[in-house]
C-alpha cells in the first residue's frame, strides 16, 4: 500500500548511488540488462546510452517492457534463459538487477564466467542484489529466491574468475523496507485497521520521509553498527571489473 512515488524515490537514490559507475559508460556504449523485468532500469539505460538490450525470462515482463521501451529504437528486448541464452557481446556495462538471488550458486558461477566473455575491454557487470547480514536465507513458500551475505557473493565472484567486487550499500532499498515492514508490523499489532490502506501506507511513507533525517538515514546506520537485523533484508551494489 506504499504511494507510486515511493519507487521513484528509491530508483532515484539507488541511480544516485552508482552514478559514478554508470558515468564511466560512454553515451555511445552497448548495454545489457539481464533479467530486466518490466524495464525501469532499461529505461534509465535508454536515457543513457545509445544501445540497450533488455533480457527477460518471463513473457509478461518482456511485454510489459516491450511496451514501455517501444519509443525507444535503439532499444531491443529479448525473451530467453540466462543458463542457455544470453546474447552475444561485447557489451560495455551489463546490469544484473536481482538475478544471482534466483540462481544456485553454481548456476550463478557458471553464467557470471559466460558473461565475462561478453565484456568490451575496460567495461564491467554491476549487480544489485538482496543480501542479509549474516549467512544464507532461503524462503519456504511459493517464493523462491536465496538471500546471500555479502561474503558469500564475493565468494562467488572468485569462483566466476573476477577479483574482489566493488560494493556499495544500497540505503534506498533499505529504506523501502523499513516502510514496508512498518505496514507489516501495523497489519499484525493493530488488526483494528484495515489491512489494506492506501491511505495508511501513504501516511506511513509520508511521515517516514518527514522524519528522513532520523528513519532513514540515522537508524539504518546505527542498527548495522550495533548489528541489530532490522530491517531484516538489505541490498547491495557490487562492480565487477576483470582488469582490476
Amino acid at each position: 500500500n506504499l504511494p507510486e512515488n515511493s519507487i521513484h524515490y528509491r530508483l532515484g537514490k539507488e541511480l544516485s548511488t552508482i552514478a559514478e559507475w554508470l558515468d564511466a559508460v560512454p553515451p555511445e556504449g552497448r548495454v545489457l540488462d539481464l533479467g530486466c523485468g518490466a524495464g525501469s532500469w532499461t529505461k534509465i539505460f535508454a536515457n543513457r546510452y545509445d544501445s540497450v538490450v533488455g533480457f527477460e525470462q518471463s513473457a509478461s515482463m518482456v511485454a510489459a517492457a516491450r511496451t514501455l521501451m517501444a519509443p525507444f529504437p535503439g532499444v531491443e528486448i529479448i525473451e530467453g534463459d540466462v543458463r542457455t541464452d544470453i546474447p552475444d557481446g561485447p557489451f560495455d556495462l551489463i546490469f544484473l538487477g536481482g538475478l544471482c538471488m534466483y540462481l544456485d550458486d553454481e548456476d550463478a558461477v557458471v553464467m557470471l564466467r559466460s558473461l565475462k566473455g561478453r565484456l568490451a575491454p575496460g567495461a564491467s557487470i554491476v549487480l544489485r542484489e538482496t543480501t542479509v547480514p549474516q549467512g544464507k536465507l532461503t524462503p519456504s513458500g511459493e517464493y523462491q529466491a536465496v538471500y546471500r551475505n555479502v561474503s558469500l557473493y564475493q565468494d562467488i565472484f572468485r569462483e566466476a574468475g573476477f577479483p574482489p567486487a566493488q560494493l556499495r550499500r544500497n540505503y534506498a532499498y533499505t529504506n523501502m523496507e523499513v516502510a514496508v515492514e512498518l505496514v507489516e508490523a501495523r497489519r499484525k499489532h493493530l488488526r483494528f485497521l484495515p489491512a489494506q490502506s492506501n491511505f495508511l501506507g501513504a501516511l506511513t511513507w509520508y511521515l517516514l520521509r518527514v522524519l528522513t533525517p532520523l528513519s532513514f538515514w540515522l537508524l539504518p546506520r546505527t542498527l548495522s553498527r550495533l548489528q541489530i537485523n532490522w530491517p531484516h533484508l538489505q541490498n547491495h551494489f557490487f562492480r565487477l571489473s576483470p582488469s582490476e
